[in-house]
């Protein structure tokens, strides 16, 4: 790692509040805008796409049409938070996440549905690339790794209560209900953010735009063995996650008969799983290290990917099979906040724009996995899901084998 870099820097307002709760609850929060946004939706996919007259499967497709805009997104508002601060494009963006959502809620035809819901991606990108940087700010290392685990404790909170809250207002309403209550979250997140979170990036840290400053990070980031080990472990293990939120429901109504309205419930058993896997890791990286964290959560994900491999084949019983898929989302709770921390330390302070590109790639590995869980030759989509899952497990575990390997050469 180069020397230096894990300094950061820290601002007098990142100073105090680093451990003030309420800062924490508000990062999180804001890291979660994304994760509430697809979580929210998963119960009503499939019949949002019987309301168009598609096929319950083709609701997948508004997992995938947010991540499309999810992703380039990340790269554009990394360079604005490192030019302008933090708290200008936040807000900008929070603006136009709720326009977006509100859009998806009075959208007529499907593609005018997908469309808005790429428009709400590439606005909510924001959201969570500009709390990494804030993470970031307050000096890297431990500190800014213990920081990201506690946000994803609370980001857990998401696939905890959103699939959930999704569920209930389809029992109460139509589902344009889900996407007005988005245009709430969003604004009750920019309410919020307003009243916690203070600017952490000085006007003298802050980067004027132009093309050299991030090529130049980006051939340090690519340099750096963190950056790889990390992008490498959070992508895989992402692309299987994506996967499950894009036939999660599909799967759980087609072969075992979950109606939408009780998916949320199912789905809030695995996200338990998660925050499981981010306590552990916030405690983990206090006491053992990084390293041996992602270790753990590699190996966990390798004994999931397996069982998961089994299963393709196997007709298990639902409570077998979501058993799988919950110590997948274990692996997934334990390795994304190690993984991110250790990507962002080679981000110095160009940390708005390291978080940008870390987060462009983790969602391209999750929109490559859902569309190979959606379009890739499988039977069925139980099989695909199957599938899907046990090799980006298997991925991860190879990346990290490879890199401990590496570090022992």
């Amino acid at each position: 790692m180069e020397a230096g870099l894990a300094q950061g820097g820290d601002s007098e307002v990142g100073k105090a509040k680093r451990n003030d709760l309420a800062f924490v609850v508000a990062l999180g929060a804001l890291a979660a805008v994304s994760a509430t946004t697809v979580d929210v939706c998963l119960p009503a996919q499939p019949e949002i796409a019987r309301a168009y007259g598609a096929a319950p499967a083709a609701g997948a497709a508004l997992v995938s049409a947010y991540l499309v805009g999810y992703g380039p997104g990340q790269l554009l508002w990394g360079p604005l938070a490192d030019r302008f601060g933090r708290r200008p494009p936040l807000f900008l963006s929070l603006a136009g996440f709720i326009l977006a959502s509100a859009v998806c809620a009075l959208a007529g035809r499907f593609e005018l549905l997908l469309l808005a819901r790429g428009v709400q991606g590439l606005f909510g990108a924001a959201s969570p690339v500009i709390a990494r940087a804030i993470a970031r700010d307050q000096g890297g290392g431990p500190a800014t790794a213990a920081l990201i685990s506690t946000m994803t404790v609370v980001l857990g909170a998401a696939p905890l209560l959103a699939p959930a809250v999704g569920s209930g207002l389809l029992v109460l309403f139509e589902w344009p209900a889900i996407f007005w209550f988005l245009v709430l979250f969003g604004m009750a997140t920019a309410v919020s953010c307003y009243l916690v979170l203070s600017e952490s990036l000085p006007r003298e840290r802050r980067r004027r735009l132009s093309l050299a400053g991030p090529l130049a990070a980006s051939r340090r980031l690519f340099a750096a063995r963190d950056f790889l080990v990390g992008v490498g472990v959070s992508g895989t293990i992402f692309a299987g996650y994506a996967a499950l939120l894009s036939l999660g429901a599909a799967v759980a109504l087609e072969r075992y008969d979950v109606a939408a309205e009780a998916f949320g419930p199912l789905f809030t058993l695995a996200a338990v799983a998660f925050v499981a896997g981010s306590v552990i890791a916030r405690q983990g990286v206090r006491r053992l290290g990084v390293q041996a964290v992602l270790t753990l959560g590699a190996g966990i994900a390798g004994l999931a990917g397996a069982g998961l491999a089994l299963a393709a084949g196997a007709d298990l019983a639902l409570p077998v099979f979501w058993g799988l898929v919950g110590l997948y989302v274990l692996a997934f709770g334990l390795l994304l906040p190690a993984a991110t921390a250790l990507a962002l330390e080679p981000a110095g302070e160009m940390a708005g724009f390291g978080s940008s590109l870390i987060g462009a790639l983790q969602v391209l590995a999750g929109a490559l996995g859902a569309q190979l869980a959606a379009a890739g030759p499988w039977p069925d989509s139980y099989a695909a899901l199957c599938w899907v899952m046990a090799g980006a497990a298997g991925l991860c575990l190879a990346v990290r084998l490879l890199s401990l390997a590496v570090r022992r050469a």
